[in-house]
């Protein structure tokens, strides 16, 4: 352990001495700015004395509290839209949660950083303070060891357990079209598009028992298709000369399965369609996103019209709200069925996006 000293540059040569690298480059705010700080690495082992240290705490002692509730006040906004700065979790179920994991993998409970996050609410009887920020690509970021928006989803379930799940299904397949037809000011279908946004499952379904592979792999390989992955199985060399693995390979583990999915009568027409709407909006918008490669454009302009949605949904339920993920919300109590089509046609009102909405409880 070491004292920090008042003295700035002091402090860094103490960070440096002791294994600490710091990232000298910054950027001082200016008035179009917010600025860059230094970044720090810390060292592997420090981050395991941490952990240890607190391990070894004695926080057994702390009373738990089984509710969640919702702050609103000071509350954050995304446009004109509030956000709760605080939630309380349920801290007795992420104790049982971290000590679960615990005992099966100490490099998951890590990696999850469950000592951390249980004793940052411990140490605020449960609430976490609940920090966004908005990406140049317009979506609201949570960040912080206190986000709930970051925290892996099978955690989300236990320290959320009761709150639902207000989802967008097939977002990004749901949007393209519409926002192909506006940005080119086109009245364009695409048929395969529209058939998978109203039968996903059983497309899903019929393709993974075609190709006798899981439901989550079909799922993550369509997923793919809409962020423009590319139809290459192949391993091949980079930019360094080594030797790369094509993500729908990774994705299904072996080539010859991805090729398989490649060729399936209700991928092919698909991914064509897709293809279409990736090419006309990446050269449409080449002179006004002249520093974002092809993928990034697509990337920016379905990013901000998914932001666009998501308020519409933050607005329609008020001070439900939990907190909100990128194409989803968590609210405290659920939408009526009749609530959900309500919503559902708000956003075509609003926006254009015909999109169905799916809800569960976390």
């Amino acid at each position: 352990m070491f004292l920090v000293p008042n003295d700035f540059q002091l402090f860094q040569n103490v960070l440096t001495n002791n294994d600490f690298i710091i990232n000298h480059e910054y950027q001082m705010p200016t008035k179009n700015s917010v600025g860059k700080t230094k970044s720090v690495i810390i060292p592997q082992n420090k981050i395991q004395l941490a952990v240890d240290y607190l391990a070894q705490q004695n926080i057994e002692c702390v009373e738990l509290n089984d509710e969640v509730v919702i702050d609103w006040e000071n509350c954050q906004f995304f446009h004109a839209n509030p956000i709760p700065s605080r939630v309380r979790i349920n801290t007795s179920a992420l104790k049982t949660f971290s000590n679960s994991v615990m005992d099966v993998s100490k490099h998951l409970h890590n990696k999850w950083n469950l000592h951390l996050r249980l004793a940052d609410a411990q140490d605020n009887d449960g609430w976490l303070r609940q920090d966004y920020k908005i990406s140049n690509f317009g979506r609201l970021i949570g960040y912080g060891i206190s986000s709930l928006q970051t925290m892996p989803k099978v955690l989300l379930k236990e320290v959320l357990a009761g709150c639902y799940e207000v989802d967008v299904n097939a977002s990004a397949l749901s949007l393209l079209p519409t926002i192909y037809n506006t940005t080119l000011k086109k009245h364009s279908t695409f048929p395969s598009i529209e058939r998978y946004c109203l039968n996903r499952t059983i497309i899903r379904e019929a393709v993974s028992l075609s190709l006798k592979c899981e439901i989550k792999t079909i799922k993550r390989a369509f997923t793919s298709i809409a962020f423009g992955i590319r139809k290459n199985v192949k391993s091949y060399k980079n930019v360094d000369d080594k030797w790369s693995v094509p993500t729908l390979t990774e994705i299904f583990g072996n080539k010859n399965l991805a090729k398989s999915f490649v060729e399936h009568k209700e991928v092919k027409q698909l991914w064509k369609e897709v293809s279409e709407i990736f090419s006309a909006l990446s050269k449409e918008t080449k002179s006004t996103l002249p520093e974002m490669n092809s993928s990034q454009r697509v990337a920016y302009l379905y990013q901000h019209n998914e932001a666009l949605m998501l308020q519409v949904m933050m607005s329609f339920v008020g001070k439900s709200l939990v907190i909100t993920k990128h194409d989803s919300i968590i609210t405290s109590s659920p939408l009526s069925i009749i609530e959900i089509r309500v919503l559902e046609h708000k956003i075509y009102n609003k926006l254009g996006f015909r999109v169905t909405l799916s809800q569960g409880v976390l």
